[in-house]
Formats: C-alpha cells, structure tokens, sequence
C-alpha cells in the first residue's frame, strides 16, 4: 500500500466514488442527493487548491491501482480556539475494505497532523454509521460532542 499526494489527476476518480460516504443510509431528514453534492464540492475545492489548509490524500496499490482517498482540513476549536486537525472524508473502494487500506489513510492523517503540529484530531461519523463508529473507536477516537437533531417539519 502507498499513501501520496492527491493531484489534479486524480479527481477523475475521487469526485465520482466520494457518494459512497453515504452508502450507509443517511438520515430520513438528509436528502442524499444534497449530501452527496456538498462533499462533491467540498472535496474538489481541495483539490483544486482553493483551500490552502486542506489536503486529499491517496491510498494505491504498489502498481498505482487507487484504493481509497482521505480528505483533511485544518480547523479551530469553538471552545478554546486551538488549531487541530480534521478528517472530513475518507472512502475506500468496495474491492478494497477488509484490507487495511482504511487503517493506512488514518495513519496518514495523523502524521499530517502531527507533522503540522496539531495535538488533536477530529472527524465527524453519523450516528446510525455503526461500521464506521466500530472502526474509528478501534483506532483510539472517542466521542467529544454529541448533536441531536430534531426535525420539525
């Protein structure tokens, strides 16, 4: 497995395989299609470059097959205002669960991370997401702040 750098290259098969962020059943009240949009968009301004604090990392196979991409960003705590990193998005291809390639983009993010100086981590998981809860606690994440959500219409 190799982790490098997203480029321009790359977008032809990340933007199309990032809905699948959402494979999972979102909420009722979440359209999907909205869903799938926004981490469209966000994920393209990244790598086009338009965020400077954000980065797309890639997951391959030794021959350069893609097996998955990780999406970061820097952001700030409401609370104390510290500066720490974020994962904003991490799919890996169907073919490819199951063979560490997950595991291998978190370990990426941390050292991006680290190598920034950040002392946290952060990431947001949906609720109703259990495969993705169970995977990202076995990694050492903890829950920090719950949201409630409650529609009204």
């Amino acid at each position: 497995m190799r982790i490098r750098s997203a480029t321009t290259r790359d977008r032809s098969w990340i933007l199309p395989l990032a809905p699948r962020l959402h494979d999972f059943g979102p909420p009722p009240y979440r359209p999907r299609d909205q869903m799938d949009r926004a981490v469209v968009a966000s994920i393209d301004e990244a790598l086009s470059g338009a965020r400077p604090d954000a980065v797309v990392f890639v997951a391959e196979t030794p021959s350069g097959e893609p097996q998955g991409f990780i999406h970061l960003h820097g952001a700030t705590d409401f609370f104390t205002g510290e500066r720490h990193g974020h994962v904003s998005d991490i799919v890996v291809m169907s073919e490819a669960e199951g063979r560490g390639v997950g595991q291998a983009l978190m370990a990426a993010a941390e050292t991006w991370a680290r190598d920034l100086g950040y002392r946290l981590l952060s990431l947001h998981v949906f609720d109703g997401n259990a495969r993705a809860r169970s995977f990202y606690e076995r990694l050492g994440y903890g829950p920090d702040i719950l949201k409630l959500i409650k529609p009204l219409r």
